[in-house]
């Protein structure tokens, strides 16, 4: 038998080995903890992009995940930002509507600040909590 991803022998001292979760780190000691390099990921892109560069924190898969998974949801983070601004000006020409935009664009904040929490939560506990869309295609880079 051998690992679908990497061609290696998954047969040990004559008994069938099981093949070990795809996103397992690789043995290597960190400097710090992999469930608080993942927590510390998600503190802003640059760390993120950080361990995805620096040498022990980038052959770790669980760092690697929640690196990109960060990086990505920033990336969509900003996305929806700035067509929330431009919703914002464009319910600003209408009088009414101008109420209803400072409470709307307040639940969206809180909505995200939860999202956030819940993602560092998540990666403290060493769990792997993958988004919808999000954490799959960061479960795919963090593979290559």
């Amino acid at each position: 038998m051998f690992c679908p991803e990497c061609g290696q022998s998954l047969e040990v001292e004559g008994e069938q080995a099981v093949a070990s979760a795809p996103l397992v780190g690789s043995g290597e000691p960190l400097p710090i903890p992999e469930n608080i390099a993942a927590a510390i990921a998600y503190v802003s892109p640059i760390p993120a992009i950080v361990f995805l560069y620096l040498e022990p924190f980038r052959r770790n898969g669980f760092v690697r995940f929640h690196a990109f998974q960060h990086i990505v949801l920033w990336c969509v983070g900003m996305a929806f930002a700035i067509a929330a601004y431009l919703l914002w000006m464009l319910l600003q020409l209408i009088p009414i509507m101008r109420v209803l935009v400072f409470p709307f664009a307040g639940l969206i904040a809180l909505a995200w600040f939860f999202l956030w929490l819940l993602l560092v939560v998540k990666a403290y506990h060493h769990e792997i909590f993958k988004l919808p869309y999000i954490g799959d295609l960061a479960e795919e880079w963090s593979h290559a």
